[in-house]
């Protein structure tokens, strides 16, 4: 009915384009899947405690009550000075909010556990979004040495004003800041005089407290009103505090703290600092809010950020890094290559239909299919990333697969006189079940992602989604409306060129039947051929490259230095400036960052490698060749500075998606004495040598502080009249400073700190108490001892570890992992110490497990498929034999372009999967039917090889083309499309050029050896 009424089918087109186009406005944009990974973080403070300490009496119990909340797969724990952090793994597909609920609720009861110095556990939820998507540097304009009142007046102007405007715009969520200076109140107190008067710390202390009071004291009734009573602080400027009253004397003159200490406004201790080409800036990290479009995100940034510089002229704004363009490039470019590779597919048609009309109508399948991908995935809230618009550049040749077969089908029985009504209701109805076929098969091979689980089972769902959709998109325009407008608008529209063109492939598919034949008598020869490319293929699978993703071209090269555990943050800072003038000289590099301390306590990345003695560099690059002259600039500072560590970062935007790097292979020795774990470590080293000639152990985390134990005598506290609070109030002001209170000044608190005037040096033992009119030497009433302790602790579901990095490679690992494992269990079996293998390169051989997990489960599905669809085991055995030529030029063609075996270019061979398949359905249902309708097994094989051999190749040849522009190296995102691209593109080409001629050959092996035992039977059965 709807072949002579195509009303239906052109609005139905009309429609589909208007809506995919507005859906496709719509779409949020980023560089790769939002995966969070199911991990919280819990991070408790505990100020002044060793690293010991913290373990001990902060992540073991802490540990012991959070690994019992459900979902919990593994903990792991790290315990620094200061700081516990305690990372929780959850299972993939855990609800991660009920999650944070769990976690909350159990923090809250082991509260009471915790020391009472500890601050309450802070609980973190990290995903992709909590990665910043700009960094920006704010400077004063003709200021070149900024001073403290300088930074101080920036930093303010920064927290007032730009970062809340910032904020108040939609898509952003919060705006850190980094080198921020702080101030404080130091009040620098004069112990001779507070004797004198005979004044305690903690009068002073008490004095400065009271004055600095805010209270609601009541309210006051006045018939039908009410008044409510407030008591604010005395302290609104510095004066206020130098003229707080602390003691009447008996002269009758009130004695006032500027006569006792000296006050001033001061820099705090800094936590952080951010250099740009060494000049002292003020960073700002700018978040986006979850599921936000980071694209259009910076888009309002940028517009915020130009209008804020119009109206303060007199500060220099600058984004020193930001994503959005990055990303914005990369689908753009995938966009490019989704339009050239559709045109040259649409080529294809013109060089195979000898109708000028035709491709038109076949043509019509790719922008409808795609535009209707858009408006599923707008409904089912897909991304448009990298990922997914990768599936859609993949289909581009597969879109028109399952047209051409129909109009391939409907032609042949124009060709037999059928008029174009009839021929297209014909056509269709007779191929509907092999496309059908094509299309489920392609689409099964995806099915198995519910059994891959963790990242790279939710990183790939985004492309499975969109390939499938398009595909089901495709098999809907080529069933239902391909047909009516074939019937409709089609017509004798051949050119004599078209003509020309469709005689030389008349040729060719005479050729292609004279080889089949000499192939048919001759199999040796197609046979040996197999043989050699499959023995190839096989070797070259133990030697390519494996890793987890593909490598990209470098924008930047970062990297964490890490000086010994003392290092104060300053010299952390000087240092800095020693290596960017070192890099700015040898390679005039300009836009060098470089940020030290704590920067970002809310993202998991940046968290674990962050402290007061680190700091990291990034320098910006073009390209391969001066990334290594910045790792060569590097690697020689770390031949000079033997004491610094220099670590590579990978780039963030695939670390926060993907997980941090780690050694190929560690070695984890799992005890609480670390120091006997040690020598463990040494005697595993000593043994494996014997076997592995030249292994070497590194300590995961090598660097010590140097820490000075003081334990107090209590006989002589008792001389001296002395309490221990007083001595520790004392040396905390003579250290660190006793905190006070906190002045509310405008908009900011500054803290109030009781300082004590002496000079302090870097010995306790030279320390001298002045208290309660004596001058008494530390050492005095106080044992000290120095000690080395490690700077960082490790844990791991609940065990001490102490962990090694070795000098095994992963091809290392790849051929010898059993012989490792041997080696390793036969240490613990001899010495009874318990050692845990880890490492990048185990969680790789994994994952290429599981991968060929996959491979194994969608060979079998489509297997099954293919059974149910013709209810018969024999002839999907024949057509599943398209796959393993398929992955022969795979593996090839990742040999041949340099490109590793990873998850995207896995991910092509999967895809390849479900397409190899198609040609042989198309052959072996072809001569299936014709068999069973002649019982003539050579015509058979002759007619699909004559009727067949077109759509074969246009198939082919459309998705080859459709792909060709993923491999040309412009743009970025480059290195992601190629790995893609170019594992699909090889094996087409061995799959179409086999599945030509082995295919037919084991289908008359197969039906002539059950031919031959039918003849030997009926002369016995007549």
């Amino acid at each position: 009915m709807l072949l002579r009424k195509p009303i239906a089918s052109i609005i139905l087109v009309l429609a589909v384009l208007i809506f995919g186009g507005i859906t496709l406005s719509r779409l949020s944009i980023e560089l790769l899947p939002d995966v969070s990974a199911p991990t919280l973080l819990v991070t408790t403070e505990y100020k002044g405690a060793p690293a010991a300490d913290v373990e001990y009496r902060v992540n073991e119990p802490l540990e012991g009550v959070l690994s019992s909340v459900r979902g919990v797969r593994s903990t792991k724990g790290i315990a620094r000075q200061g700081q516990s952090l305690i990372f929780l793994q959850f299972d993939w597909g855990t609800d991660m909010d009920l999650a944070f609920l769990d976690v909350r609720e159990k923090l809250d009861q082991a509260r009471q556990r915790l020391p009472q110095n500890a601050e309450r556990p802070q609980l973190v939820y990290s995903s992709a979004s909590d990665e910043p998507i700009a960094t920006i540097a704010l400077t004063l304009n003709k200021v070149q040495e900024p001073t403290f009142d300088d930074r101080l007046a920036i930093k303010r102007w920064a927290e007032q004003v730009f970062t809340r405007r910032l904020e108040q715009q939609d898509g952003i969520a919060q705006a850190l800041l980094v080198g921020e200076v702080e101030p404080e109140v130091q009040i620098s107190y004069k112990p001779k005089l507070l004797d004198r008067y005979g004044i305690t710390l903690s009068e002073v202390n008490r004095v400065i407290t009271d004055a600095n009071l805010f209270s609601s004291s009541g309210i006051l009734r006045d018939g039908y009103y009410s008044y409510s009573l407030k008591i604010q602080s005395r302290i609104n400027t510095i004066k206020d505090i130098e003229e707080l009253p602390v003691r009447s004397l008996a002269s009758g003159r009130v004695l006032l703290l500027r006569e006792l200490a000296d006050v001033r406004i001061v820099e705090s201790d800094p936590t952080s600092f951010a250099l740009l080409d060494n000049k002292v800036v003020l960073n700002v990290l700018v978040k986006k809010d979850y599921g936000a479009n980071t694209v259009t995100v910076f888009e309002t940034l940028t517009e915020t950020i130009n209008q804020v510089r119009e109206q303060n002229p007199e500060v220099s704004i600058e984004v020193i890094r930001e994503d959005a363009s990055y990303i914005e490039n990369s689908i753009s470019n995938l966009l490019q290559t989704l339009i050239i590779g559709g045109v040259l597919a649409f080529i294809v048609l013109f060089l195979f239909l000898d109708d000028v009309r035709s491709p038109f109508t076949i043509g019509i399948s790719i922008p409808v299919s795609i535009f209707l991908t858009f408006v599923v995935m707008y409904l089912f809230d897909i991304q448009l990333n990298i990922i997914s618009l990768s599936g859609l550049t993949l289909g581009i040749g597969l879109l028109l697969d399952n047209a051409i077969v129909v109009l391939e089908n409907i032609s042949r029985y124009r060709k037999k006189g059928l008029d174009k009504f009839e021929a297209a209701a014909v056509g269709t109805k007779e191929i509907a079940l092999a496309v059908t076929a094509s299309t489920c098969t392609t689409i099964s091979v995806f099915l198995p992602l519910i059994f891959l689980g963790g990242f790279e089972g939710a990183f790939f769902r985004d492309l499975a989604a969109t390939l499938s959709i398009s595909l089901l998109s495709s098999l809907l325009v080529a069933l239902v409306i391909l047909p009516v407008f074939v019937a409709q608008f089609s017509g004798k529209g051949s050119s004599s060129l078209l003509s020309k063109i469709s005689a030389g492939l008349d040729v060719i598919i005479d050729r292609y039947e004279r080889s089949l034949l000499v192939s048919m008598r001759r199999p040796l020869i197609p046979i040996i051929l197999t043989v050699l490319l499959a023995s190839g293929a096989t070797l070259l699978f133990l030697n390519v490259e494996k890793a987890s993703l593909p490598e990209s071209k470098p924008e930047r090269v970062d990297y964490l230095v890490t000086m010994p555990g003392n290092t104060a943050i300053q010299s952390a800072k000087e240092s800095a400036m020693l290596i960017t003038n070192f890099i700015k000289a040898e390679i005039e590099s300009n836009n060098i960052l470089a940020i030290g301390g704590y920067t970002d306590n809310s993202s998991l990345n940046s968290i674990q490698d962050e402290g007061l003695n680190k700091f990291k560099v990034t320098v910006p690059v073009s390209g391969w060749q001066e990334a290594d002259r910045v790792h060569q600039v590097l690697k020689a500072l770390q031949r000079t500075y033997l004491e610094w560590s220099f670590t590579e970062q990978a780039d963030s935007r695939i670390t926060s998606t993907s997980g941090a790097v780690e050694a190929p292979v560690q070695f984890s020795i799992i005890g609480t004495d670390r120091n006997f774990s040690k020598r463990v470590g040494q005697r595993l080293q000593e043994e494996m040598r014997k076997s592995f000639e030249g292994l070497q152990f590194t300590e995961k985390y090598p660097q010590t502080i140097r820490a000075y134990q003081v334990r107090l005598k209590p006989n002589q506290l008792l001389l001296f009249d002395l309490s221990e609070q007083e001595i520790v109030r004392y040396l905390e002001s003579l250290t660190r400073g006793i905190w006070v209170t906190d002045w509310n000044r405008q908009d900011e608190q500054v803290a109030i700190r009781l300082v004590g005037d002496a000079e302090v040096g870097s010995n306790p033992a030279d320390m001298k108490l002045n208290i309660k009119d004596k001058v008494i030497p530390l050492s005095t009433v106080a044992d000290i001892f120095v000690v080395e302790e490690s700077e960082q602790l490790e844990r791991s579901n609940q065990s001490a570890i102490l962990t090694y990095n070795t000098s095994f490679s992963f091809v290392d690992w790849w051929w010898r992992s059993d012989e490792i494992k041997e080696e390793v269990n036969s240490f613990m079996q001899r010495s009874g110490y318990e050692v845990k293998i880890d490492g990048s390169a185990p969680k790789l051989v994994q994952l290429l497990l599981e991968l060929a997990m996959l491979l194994g489960i969608s060979v079998l599905l489509i297997y099954l498929i293919l059974a149910i669809q013709y209810e018969n085991l024999k002839y999907p055995f024949i057509i599943i034999l398209a796959i393993p030529f398929a992955w022969i030029g795979s593996i090839f063609a990742l040999w041949l372009g340099g490109v590793s075996l990873n998850a995207l270019s896995f991910m092509g061979i999967l895809i390849l999967t479900g397409i190899a398949v198609n040609d042989s359905i198309l052959k072996v249902d072809f001569m299936r039917r014709y068999y069973e309708e002649t019982g003539n097994l050579d015509e058979a094989i002759r007619e699909a090889g004559k009727n067949r051999f077109r759509p074969v190749v246009m198939t082919s040849l459309t998705t080859i083309l459709g792909l060709i522009p993923m491999l040309i190296p412009f743009g970025d995102g480059y290195v992601l499309r190629k790995s893609l691209a170019i594992a699909l593109m090889g094996g087409m080409v061995t799959s179409t050029l086999l599945t030509l001629y082995l295919i037919p050959m084991v289908f008359k092996w197969v039906e002539g050896r059950k031919q031959r035992k039918s003849e030997l039977k009926s002369p016995i059965n007549n």
